[in-house]
Formats: structure tokens, sequence, C-alpha cells
């Protein structure tokens, strides 16, 4: 059971590292779509044009944005959706497992 957490903080690693790699991707092959998002900034990568503050909520807003919708500069591309994917498959492995380990703890302590 506590082998379980370690990959799953593995996971959700892996999920901060493919968002960064798309916000990567939108600031240097869609400048124009990654300024009118707010100029995002990744979990651990920033462009130099990046608001501190400001640059954070984009971030905020698009890593739940992406997970239900993909945004249209990725459509033609699929380097790009298949990094969208790796993002929501990790996202969806993480919520799963974290909740699942939540859950399995509760009936373990409680019984």
């Amino acid at each position: 059971m506590l082998i379980l957490l370690p990959i799953l903080v593995g996971v959700l690693f892996y999920s901060f590292v493919s968002f960064d790699r798309l916000v990567k991707a939108q600031h240097q092959l869609h400048r124009d779509s990654w300024i009118s998002d707010g100029k995002p900034s990744g979990f651990f990568w920033r462009a130099k044009e990046s608001d501190l503050i400001l640059s954070q909520f984009a971030r905020l807003k698009l890593s739940l944005v992406w997970l239900f919708h993909t945004p249209s500069w990725a459509v033609d591309s699929r380097d790009l959706i298949g990094m969208l994917k790796h993002l929501r498959y990790a996202v969806l492995v993480w919520n799963v497992g974290i909740l699942s380990w939540f859950y399995v703890l509760k009936l373990l302590t409680f019984e």
C-alpha cells in the first residue's frame, strides 16, 4: 500500500512536466496564442516574458481547461495532441490513484 504513494507522486510529477512541454511548445510555435492565453508559465519552466503573478493564474486556468478542451493551435499537430493525451492520462491516473489510495487507507484504519 505504501509503495503506491511514491508511484503516484511520480505520475503527478510527470503530469507537471507534460504540461510544461505543452506550454513551452505553445510559446515557441504559437506565440500569439501563448500571449492571448495570458503568457502562462509552466510548473518548472518559465519564459522570460512571463509575468510572475499573472502567468501563474494563466497556468492554473490552462491546467484545468486543457484537460477537457483541445486548444485550436494544437489540433493539427500529432506531436501536440500526443503531449496533450499524456497530460490527460497522467492527471487521470493521479486523481483515480490518490482517491483510491485514500479510500483504501480509510478502510484499513477504521475497521
